[in-house]
């Protein structure tokens, strides 16, 4: 059976959560080069923009994310919050636009998370994210279709952002990191709404 070699196969140490700041803060501190990705993105399924690793990490740190066995990251653009998960469990980014899929692979592999931290290209509506016992997304329209579909699902949703809070639920818990936040939803009962 042929297996993708990962980077702990190659000997190469995974990176730290100091090493992965400075990796996506490298990418995006201050103006772009051409060859660079830009901090905003419009892409076929709405617009992206980028995360704060170090906040992130404090983020994932807090709500004890090694004890979820596996984060999707919905609209995981450059890879950001995928590779930082990936710190501290396995993760998987589903990215609609093929641009910023290929630069988050090619965050996880320079990072040498390629075996903890997956991507894959496409419309995350389409895929069984349902199996995950952990979603995390950073939304730049109400989110209200995927409220529908999480309905009795029984895992975690870590909400990105202040700006589009969900219709039907309140947050379990409300972190805050310099002017960031996370929104932390748990426990859907079969109705959308949370459990008791």
């Amino acid at each position: 059976m042929n297996r993708k070699a990962s980077s702990a196969d190659r000997g190469r140490p995974a990176a730290g959560p100091s090493e992965l700041v400075r990796y996506f803060e490298g990418l995006h501190g201050g103006a772009p080069a051409p060859s660079e990705p830009s901090p905003y993105k419009l892409t076929s399924r709405g617009a992206w923009a980028r995360s704060r690793p170090a906040h992130l990490y404090y983020f994932f740190k807090k709500v004890g994310l090694r004890s979820c066995r596996l984060l999707i990251d919905l609209g995981s653009g450059d890879g950001t919050a995928a590779c930082t998960a990936g710190l501290f469990t396995r993760a998987l980014g589903i990215e609609a636009d093929p641009d910023l899929a290929f630069r988050a692979v090619n965050a996880a592999r320079h990072l040498g998370l390629d075996a903890r931290v997956g991507f894959i290209c496409a419309d995350f509506y389409t895929q069984r994210i349902r199996n995950a016992d952990c979603l995390f997304l950073y939304p730049d329209k109400p989110f209200y279709a995927l409220e529908e579909t999480l309905a009795g699902w029984q895992g975690t949703l870590l909400v990105y952002g202040p700006h589009f809070p969900p219709r039907k639920l309140r947050p379990a818990a409300k972190l805050t990191c310099g002017k960031e936040t996370l929104s932390v939803y748990r426990g859907w009962d079969t109705d959308g709404g949370m459990a008791v």
